[in-house]
């Protein structure tokens, strides 16, 4: 394995990044990732940010992407495309592959080999490294903690323990659900400690592998993390009292005072079977499965390897406490399914390293590797497929209110009506719909310097352009001045259809520019 290790981790690296960075800009936003892009806006354009506990999580990821604002090579946020957003996700996906070297001498490097490629093709870790929110920062930063934690116990140094400490306060500062991983670190590690007392009659004393001045170092940075990131860099003294309040907030969304409220299975079904009527069928069930076998090789010491019992052992208790709290509470989104899944997929390694040990070291075992790796190309082929023909799809099992491709051609229709209008993107454009339910136009529509957006139809709601949820029923073509007419009725979401009205001087002016029709 030594032989193969280093190359091997390479090519799964390159595999990583093969699935993750084609065509970032084939999705439409959806309405998160637009919300976000536009929180950027105000730290690029304004060099301000503030924390809002109501909404919009952490701040890390605004923060992340002011690095790939700088490497795309351009200042202006209007140029800043869809990729440069969705790069920022696909560098901590991928940085999910290099922080298991930093676990490799617990997880054996047979079972480190087979997480890293578990990582790089499972279809919702490559779906979600292609998404710009906050999710797969914070399982980065969770894994970052993690091995943090690891190697201080292996090496007990000021230098492991400051980084373990880094790793949470960056957790804490990128979602609120991380208080969900710490909670099931904590509980893991004690089951894990009670465990081992019962099943090998050894007593693991914890204490022993901490010191007391490196735990206050680590919880120091911890600290100032948080504080750093959520004072916007000490401008902001109120952010972090705000970091506490916002936990009031969310434990009322929690409680089920939310729309995003769905059964216990909501997770279990996308990981394990998921198939609408004409549909293909979708499942992880070999990381299922998999993990399973890590498990019980974990927990029983049957075909041991060169692992360390005791890391597995945590890493498989805070798994079952994360599908436990996930499964329990009522507010679901399925990009959470990252928290969970991520436990699972270390355990897989360890599961699939064991089922080749079960085979002895003749030709069974290469026979086992090579069904292990043909197996595991379905899970590519159904990552490749949630990402690129079915990322728009309700077909997808991770797709989740998404944006229409239709809305493409309402944003293309606008950008054709202000390029033959005098006042180019400072025509001013209307958009009203309920609910704030616009979003992401006001980032589709970001060039415009006259753009206003209201919930119900304002007093005075005609202008050249006018986006209208069909909710209104406005019917402003029908009007007996006739100013306008309907150009168009754009899906925005599921249920949510818009009517595109234009001036009717504009309209003409529009019209001169297409090609005439052949008879």
């Amino acid at each position: 394995m030594k032989r193969w290790f280093a190359p091997g981790m390479l090519l799964v690296f390159g595999l990583a990044l093969a699935l993750r960075l084609p065509q970032l800009d084939l999705r439409p936003m959806h309405n998160d990732e637009g919300v976000n892009a536009m929180r950027f806006r105000t730290l690029w354009v304004d060099s301000t940010y503030r924390y809002d506990p109501n909404e919009f999580h952490g701040p890390t990821l605004e923060y992340a992407t002011a690095a790939s604002a700088e490497l795309s090579g351009s200042r202006d946020f209007d140029q800043f495309s869809e990729a440069t957003y969705r790069l920022v996700t696909v560098a901590f996906g991928a940085g999910l592959i290099l922080l298991l070297l930093l676990l490799a001498d617990g997880l054996g490097k047979a079972g480190t080999l087979w997480a890293a490629l578990f990582t790089a093709i499972s279809p919702a870790m490559v779906f979600y490294s292609r998404y710009y929110i906050h999710e797969m920062l914070l399982v980065f930063f969770t894994a970052l903690t993690l091995a943090g934690a690891w190697r201080y116990v292996k090496a007990k140094t000021l230098g492991w323990a400051l980084l373990a400490g880094a790793g949470l306060g960056l957790m804490f500062a990128t979602k609120e659900t991380f208080v969900f991983a710490v909670v099931s670190m904590v509980a893991a590690v004690g089951c894990a400690v009670m465990w081992s007392r019962w099943a090998d009659g050894k007593r693991v004393d914890v204490k022993a592998h901490f010191e007391s001045r490196h735990v206050v170092a680590a919880l120091a940075v911890t600290l100032l993390v948080s504080v750093a990131f959520f004072s916007s860099f000490f401008g902001n003294a109120g952010g972090p009292l705000d970091s506490l309040k916002t936990y009031l907030i969310w434990w009322h969304r929690a409680g089920g005072e939310s729309p995003h409220v769905h059964p216990w299975y909501f997770y279990l079904r996308r990981l394990l079977f998921f198939h609408y009527r004409n549909g293909p069928f979708w499942s992880e069930g070999l990381i299922a499965g998999l993990t399973a076998v890590g498990g019980v090789a974990a927990f029983t010491r049957r075909w041991p390897g060169p692992t360390e019992d005791m890391l597995i052992r945590v890493i498989a208790f805070y798994t079952a406490g994360m599908t436990l709290i996930y499964t329990v509470l009522p507010y679901k989104t399925p990009w959470c399914v990252l928290g969970l899944l991520h436990g699972m997929i270390l355990l897989a390694g360890v599961g699939a390293a064991a089922v080749v040990r079960m085979c002895g070291e003749g030709r069974l075992k290469w026979v086992a590797c090579a069904a292990l790796v043909i197996a595991s190309a379905q899970l590519g082929w159904q990552a490749w497929r949630a990402s690129f023909p079915f990322c728009a799809s309700q077909f997808n099992p991770y797709v989740y209110a998404q944006t229409s491709p239709d809305i493409l051609k309402l944003v293309a229709k606008v950008e054709a009506l202000a390029a033959v209008s005098p006042q180019n993107h400072g025509t001013l454009v209307k958009v009203m719909s309920p609910r704030n339910d616009y979003w992401p136009l006001p980032w589709y529509l970001r060039r415009f310097q006259r753009t206003g957006f209201w919930n119900e139809i304002p007093s005075e709601p005609l202008a050249p352009i006018m986006i209208v949820s069909s909710e209104f029923q406005a019917a402003f073509d029908e009007r007996p001045q006739k100013t306008h007419l309907m150009a168009g009725y754009f899906q925005l979401r599921p249920q949510v259809f818009f009517e595109l009205y234009v001036e009717i001087n504009l309209w003409r002016d529009y019209v001169k520019t297409l090609p005439p029709e052949n008879d």
